[in-house]
C-alpha cells in the first residue's frame, strides 16, 4: 500500500534539510511514537507502543513510498497493542490499519522533531547497545587484519549520527564506540 502521507512528509523534510522525523499517533487502543527515517535504505517507519511494556514495529518504506500489506511475525504484538480481537468484532487487516496510519501521519516536517540519540536509541527497539546512545569515540581496525566494524554497529552509526558518519566509518575502517552518559564529543572529534 503506498502511504501518501510520507511522500509528502519526505518533501517537506527535504525542504528544510531534515532527514528523520519523530511524531506520536493513536491507532485503536494503542499509542505509538513514531520515527520516519531517511537515513536508510529502504527507509524506515517504525512504530513504538507507548506503556509499561512497549512493543517495537518496523515497517520497510519502498520505492514509491510502499510498505507491504503482509505483518508476519508482528501480526500478534500489534493486535494485542490494538486490543482487537474476536471479541470486539473486528479484524486487523493490514490494509486497513496502513490506511488508518496513513491519514495520521503529518504531513508537515518541523525542524523541532528531529530525535536526539537517547530518544532514537528508545524508539528503535533493533539498534545495538540500546542502552548506549552516546557517542564515544572511533574504533580503528587495520585492514590487512580484515576486521572492520560489524552491520549492526554501522547501522546505529547512520541512524544516531547520520550519512557523513557512516561513510566515515566505512572510508576509515572505523567502529564507533557507545557510552551510556553523554560525553560531549561528536563523530568529528579525533
Amino acid at each position: 500500500m503506498k502511504l501518501e502521507s510520507l511522500e509528502q512528509l519526505h518533501k517537506s523534510m527535504l525542504s528544510i534539510g531534515v532527514d528523520i522525523q519523530q511524531f506520536q499517533l493513536a491507532a485503536g487502543a494503542g499509542s505509538f511514537d513514531c520515527l520516519f527515517s531517511t537515513r536508510e535504505e529502504p527507509f524506515i517507519l517504525s512504530l513504538t507502543s507507548r506503556g509499561n511494556n512497549p512493543k517495537f514495529f518496523k515497517f520497510e518504506v519502498l520505492r514509491g513510498y510502499w510498505v507491504k500489506e503482509y505483518f508476519g511475525d508482528i501480526y500478534s504484538d500489534l493486535l494485542a497493542v490494538l486490543r482487537i480481537d474476536g471479541r470486539s468484532g473486528e479484524k486487523l487487516v493490514p490494509k486497513n490499519f496502513l490506511a488508518q496510519i496513513d491519514q495520521l501521519i503529518p504531513k508537515t516536517a518541523q525542524q523541532g522533531r528531529v530525535p536526539g540519540p537517547t530518544d532514537l536509541a528508545r524508539l528503535r527497539h533493533d539498534l545495538e547497545e540500546r542502552d548506549k546512545p552516546h557517542f564515544d569515540t572511533w574504533i580503528y581496525w587495520d585492514k590487512q587484519s580484515g576486521k572492520s566494524p560489524t552491520q549492526e554497529n554501522r547501522s546505529k552509526t547512520l541512524l544516531i549520527m547520520g550519512a557523513d558518519a557512516h561513510k566515515y566509518s566505512v572510508t576509515m575502517n572505523a567502529s564507533s564506540r557507545w557510552s551510556t552518559t553523554p560525553t560531549g564529543r561528536t563523530w568529528k572529534d579525533q
